[in-house]
């Protein structure tokens, strides 16, 4: 879930920091007050698109910090330590825009591009929010989210490493295919650049020790001569050594012992110290020598040195990949000698690929039109308690091609709706409306609560052209949601706030002048709300700004009920 939340100089926020809790947390205020900037900054952080319209005025940059405990099981874990960056279970995203230059991005301090950002922020946190916002509308979701239904998706997984493996397999095929013609001048090439590499014979681990044993050979005599002045400095010279002077200080302190018995310690102490150093300087004396310089060692060394980074060169390569592209190239001219047989293998390879692919492609198509009619039936059923009735939702599977292979199975997703009694069935992106949009996707997140591996789930005002008693049921509904995740809602309705375990209230401030007001003396602000205080707010979300006695006692009523 999402811990905390930082805003500096962001549209009208000059700093704002907002920890949240588990459960259903609700942030309401005024029209035009700036609720908007909290789900635009989640939304940034999370790979969106940025630009300098979203800097507040007079300034050059603004900086957005968010951080999230994740689960020990969730996959963005795996994510992270894939891409060295974990930091135990949580996840701190940074993103600092400017208005000179691009954005930057940081994942646990390590920094991001805005692709990975937003590869790792899907899993992360859900935004159900304005139509061009929605991921209800993508393709890809609508089958994620079916499989989530399913029980598919470690089985998608799957069915995409296989895909990818058959892809890999037929480039290979094809390259054989299409290099046939070339096959005799590649095998050429092939046979003088393994006998160049064979002269060299380079093996795996073999240049890291090499690289050292060249630097140590070519500061040999500055190692020897530093050395040799240590050890003299601490025992060797015949006057003033430090073994001779901590040999003198012990023998002073040992006298004056007899005065305070507390120096007798401290001569220890010195004992060990001068017993110490003595060894220090013989291990150095053996160093310098046994260091002695070896031209022939250093000449044998020297030329393989040189040799390693003139093919290394040659084959644009670093020098410590040559080992394994020697190995590469004779593989290659093995399969060049007798192309056929690669051939052979690799048709074999793909026919085990592809049956391997097509057995799992078919327990999931089976187990999404299985939960089809389930999933379907459900969203249909919150849907008339949402304020959608006569609405019906359903999923279309379009098959695929025969015989062709794709990253997600047999056929695609895709949800259709009528929002209104007699109406067909159209595919969601045409015929809902941002309202509708949003309680659809309600609907199926309270249906897939407990199977979305999603933790944090925002709903940017899902309540837009409801009220009364659909309003109290979407508050139900997302407080339902909020006991198996977190949830966080932008709302205009005082129903739905008076449901949620957390709140926030969001102000607009600036001098009270009847001119317009200039934008840098604009300052949006967030507060948690305490027991009175929503008192107050839910009053003034009934009422209006004049706050009566009734509406007071009716805001009561409606948080205790809740």
């Amino acid at each position: 879930m999402i811990d905390w939340l930082e805003i500096k100089q962001f549209i009208i926020a000059d700093h704002i920091e907002l920890e949240f809790d588990r459960c259903f947390t609700t942030v309401t205020g005024e029209t035009g007050s700036g609720k908007s900037l909290i789900v635009d900054a989640i939304s940034i952080l999370l790979g969106h698109r940025s630009d300098n319209s979203y800097i507040r005025h007079n300034h050059n940059t603004a900086e957005l910090q968010a951080s999230f405990d994740l689960p020990p099981d969730h996959p963005c874990l795996h994510w992270l330590e894939q891409h060295g960056m974990a930091n135990d279970n949580e996840c701190l995203l940074r993103r600092v825009i400017r208005r000179d230059r691009s954005s930057k991005g940081y994942i646990n301090g390590h920094a991001a591009t805005v692709s990975q950002l937003r590869d790792l922020g899907k899993d992360i946190v859900d935004i159900h929010g304005q139509k061009e916002h929605h991921s209800l509308l993508k393709k890809p979701v609508q089958q994620m989210l079916l499989d989530s239904a399913a029980g598919n998706i470690e089985r998608v997984a799957e069915l995409g490493d296989c895909y990818h493996a058959i892809n890999n397999i037929q480039k290979q095929i094809d390259q054989l295919n299409d290099q046939s013609h070339a096959a005799q001048e590649r095998t050429d090439l092939l046979k003088f650049q393994i006998e160049e590499l064979n002269e060299l014979a380079p093996e795996a681990d073999e240049w890291l020790s090499l690289e050292n044993k060249h630097k140590r050979l070519n500061h040999q005599q500055e190692l020897s001569a530093g050395t040799h002045t240590v050890a003299k400095i601490l025992h060797q010279s015949e006057d003033h050594n430090l073994s001779s002077q901590l040999i003198q200080c012990s023998l002073q302190l040992e006298r004056l012992s007899q005065f305070d018995d507390r120096l007798k310690s401290i001569a220890t102490m010195i004992d060990e110290a001068q017993v110490n150093i003595e060894e220090v300087a013989n291990q150095l004396r053996s160093f310098y020598q046994d260091n002695e310089i070896d031209p022939e060692e250093m000449e044998k060394i020297e030329t393989r040195f040189s040799l390693y980074h003139s093919l290394a060169r040659k084959h644009r390569l670093l020098p410590q990949l040559l080992a394994d592209h020697l190995e590469s190239m004779k593989r290659e001219l093995v399969g060049l000698k007798d192309p056929q047989r690669e051939l052979g293998r690799l048709n074999d390879l793909l026919k085990t690929e592809s049956e391997t692919y097509q057995g799992i492609a078919t327990k999931i198509s089976a187990s999404r039109n299985k939960s089809v009619r389930y999933l379907a039936n459900e969203v249909t059923t919150l849907m008339q308690e949402l304020g959608m009735k006569g609405g019906q939702f359903d999923i279309r599977l379009i098959p695929i091609e025969s015989g062709s292979h794709t990253r997600f199975g047999n056929e695609t997703v895709e949800f259709v709706v009528a929002a209104n009694p007699g109406q067909p069935l159209q595919p969601l992106t045409k015929v809902a409306s941002g309202g509708e949009l949003s309680r659809i996707s309600l609907g199926i997140q309270v249906v897939l609560a407990n199977k979305t591996q999603t933790p944090t789930l925002i709903f940017d005002e899902v309540d837009v052209g409801i009220g009364g008693e659909v309003a109290n049921v979407v508050g139900q509904k997302l407080k339902e949601l909020g006991r198996s995740n977190q949830v966080i809602c932008i709302t205009h309705l005082s129903q739905v706030a008076a449901k949620s375990d957390h709140h926030f209230s969001v102000s607009k401030h600036g001098p009270n002048q009847k001119h317009k007001q200039r934008l840098d003396q604009v300052e949006a602000r967030v507060v948690k709300l305490t027991a009175e205080q929503r008192i107050e707010e839910i009053a003034r979300m009934t009422a209006g700004e004049k706050i009566t006695k009734q509406a007071l006692a009716q805001a009561q009523e409606m948080l205790e009920s809740a």
